[in-house]
């Protein structure tokens, strides 16, 4: 596995996050961006919300200034990320990280997350839910360890986020499989199993196993780039049918306020 993106990764309020990048404007997901060819880098911000339900998101968008003070004020983190288009590429932060933005709202009991790029937003996805009573209709507590995102282009413009969610058919043995939203499921660490220290615990949390505990997001793209070749990095989703996405993306690593990244070649 080849490193395939730069990063920025800002556990901070949105508006602080989006400020730090916007200098150049480069790392900005908010930031109009050129038509794209194969190849070329593009932006895409993944926002957190602690305490925020799916429905809590309605229309609200990190990159709508009447939208952000509102995000911000609830505490929504944002980390950026930036792939090559058509590079199938895996992203992390930590979890500890996670942690960090579900903790910094007294009470939240779970968390969810869109992806974004200027106009564009995904619908959004559960990532954390630490209480069966968070969700109507109840969810065991648990941390969502894998989801799938299609950046869709035409011609070398995005279009849409879509999510690509593979189910729970490759679930390591001992995750949940829970709902994250418009009736699809993931796999995710058991909220018990994450949270234990000690010797006697299921997993080993200082090792590999805490990739079962915080978000891998595999990112593929389809469509056309600005010369209309196609982008087919997305047919490669099917291979993550046959093992967990946090398993495929287990060599990258993960490390404190810096997300680890790695694409199938």
């Amino acid at each position: 596995m080849s490193a395939a993106a730069t990063l920025i990764a800002c556990v901070l309020a949105l508006a602080a996050c989006l400020q730090g990048v916007s200098g150049s404007g480069i790392y900005d997901p908010c930031a109009s961006q050129p038509d794209l060819s194969a190849g070329d880098g593009f932006t895409i911000g993944l926002a957190y919300y602690p305490g925020g339900s799916l429905e809590d998101w309605g229309t609200l968008h990190p990159c709508k200034s009447a939208d952000r003070a509102n995000l911000t004020a609830a505490g929504v983190a944002s980390m950026t990320f930036r792939p090559k288009l058509d590079a199938m590429t895996f992203f992390r932060g930590s979890e500890a990280e996670e942690g960090q933005v579900l903790a910094s709202v007294s009470g939240a009991n779970i968390m969810t997350v869109v992806a974004y790029a200027g106009e564009v937003r995904s619908e959004p996805r559960i990532a954390r839910v630490t209480s069966a009573s968070a969700v109507v209709g109840g969810v065991q507590p648990g941390r969502v360890n894998s989801l799938t995102l299609v950046a869709r282009f035409d011609e070398g413009r995005l279009r849409y986020l879509q999510w690509h969610d593979l189910g729970c058919g490759s679930c390591a043995r001992g995750d949940l499989c829970i709902h994250v939203g418009e009736g699809h499921q993931s796999c995710a660490g058991s909220e018990t199993d994450c949270s234990c220290a000690g010797d006697n615990c299921a997993l080993d949390l200082t090792g590999s196993d805490v990739l079962r505990c915080q978000l891998t997001l595999a990112t593929a793209f389809s469509g056309t780039d600005k010369h209309s070749v196609p982008l087919g990095s997305a047919s490669q989703i099917a291979r993550l049918g046959h093992y967990s996405v946090s398993g495929a993306a287990g060599g990258a690593g993960a490390g404190a306020l810096g997300l680890a990244q790695a694409a199938l070649g």
